[in-house]
């Protein structure tokens, strides 16, 4: 009898052979109920990122040159000047932040067209219910901010740096532009001009393509820049992302996503947004004697 099928019998040799089968299985159980309980929590975001989403107390610092105290309930990921940037770890102590403190960025999570934040248990359901969905819905009046400030900056004049590529032939097929004669929503519209080489169909109907919506001022200056999605998910729905500055208030830019059904209000939303963002303005005195805006259940 050879070796091989003398081990092959051998029942110590099955034992250990089926409880490493067994620890084997145990363990890829845990890894995926650590996962599926990770995402339900946190959803795609790297678990150090969720933890730092929500802010403990309201947040005060100097937001492009204007000093600010953001209730708890609206700001999310704050980030300030010298903090350690994705997947760094914090050198030192965290510094105790102050009126002085230059934001570099953060989120704000808002309901159109009354700009509440998640201030209270009601209203934190239905966004987490709809976060849940990984999707917007149709009927969704919920916004998201962005800003970048200090570090982050772009710079005066980024909106017309950043539209330049609508005026340049685009070297790829999907970023070469053309002007609308007609404007939509007292806005520039402008469309992919060339076809899809995998369909043969004009690239502006393609779902991986973005339309343009752009506003100037008097002057000529771009003030506003929109880019809006489609989608051929079922029953998907498609977004848009409008760019604009406060300046001369602030050097700050904004970023206002919102489903693309809302477009026709795009005034609304981005006054709405400038409003907000000044509303935490306050006169300098001190952090402890700002007022506190607590989270209400």
């Amino acid at each position: 009898m050879s070796k091989s099928m003398q081990k092959s019998k051998n029942p110590h040799l099955r034992w250990r052979n089926l409880i490493w089968i067994i620890l084997v299985g145990v363990t890829l159980l845990v890894i995926y109920v650590i996962w599926k309980v990770s995402f339900f929590l946190y959803g795609f975001q790297p678990l150090e990122m969720a933890l730092a989403q929500y802010t403990p107390k309201d947040v005060v610092g100097d937001l492009g040159g204007m000093k600010v105290l953001i209730p708890r309930y609206y700001a999310e990921y704050v980030e300030y000047d010298a903090d350690p940037g994705f997947g760094e770890k914090r050198k030192g102590p965290r510094p105790e932040r102050t009126f002085a403190s230059r934001l570099r960025s953060f989120g704000i999570e808002a309901h159109f067209p009354d700009m509440k934040g998640l201030e209270n248990a009601q209203i934190r359901e239905e966004k987490i219910q709809e976060e849940k969905r990984r999707q917007p819905q149709p009927e969704s009046s919920w916004i998201d901010i962005g800003i970048n400030a200090g570090e982050d900056y772009p710079g005066d004049g980024f909106l017309d740096r950043g539209t330049s590529y609508l005026d340049i032939p685009g070297k790829y097929w999907w970023n070469n532009y053309k002007r609308l004669p007609n404007d939509e929503h007292g806005l520039e519209f402008w469309v992919v001009a060339d076809v899809d080489p995998r369909t043969g169909k004009p690239g502006r109907e393609s779902s991986d393509t973005y339309d343009v919506y752009i506003h100037r001022d008097a002057s000529g200056k771009v003030d506003t820049h929109i880019r809006c999605n489609r989608t051929d998910v079922p029953r998907g729905v498609a977004t848009c992302r409008m760019g604009f500055s406060l300046a001369p208030k602030a050097q700050v830019g904004v970023r206002v996503g919102f489903r693309r059904g809302l477009l026709p209000e795009w005034q609304k939303i981005r006054q709405s947004a400038h409003n907000l963002l000044l509303s935490f303005e306050v006169k300098e005195t001190s952090v402890e004697e700002s007022p506190s805006a607590p989270v209400s259940q």
